[in-house]
């Protein structure tokens, strides 16, 4: 499972750095997409936070 983690992690930066280089080429171009980029450059790792987050209570045990 910690392995899993770690990949799921690394594929998360991946992606986000991906985005970020793809917002800065969009930019520096005048691409028609810029706007479309820079949303999902702030919206992909709020999602993927809140699905973390919802697994980690859906996995929770009871501490009771």
């Amino acid at each position: 499972m910690e392995k899993l983690r770690r990949i799921i992690a690394m594929l998360t930066v991946v992606v986000i750095v991906g985005l970020v280089i793809a917002t800065l080429i969009c930019g520096i171009t005048g691409s028609e997409y810029f706007f479309a980029m820079l949303f999902l450059t702030f919206v992909v790792p709020v999602i993927l936070w809140v699905f973390m987050w919802f697994t980690r209570l859906v996995n929770k045990k009871d501490e009771t």
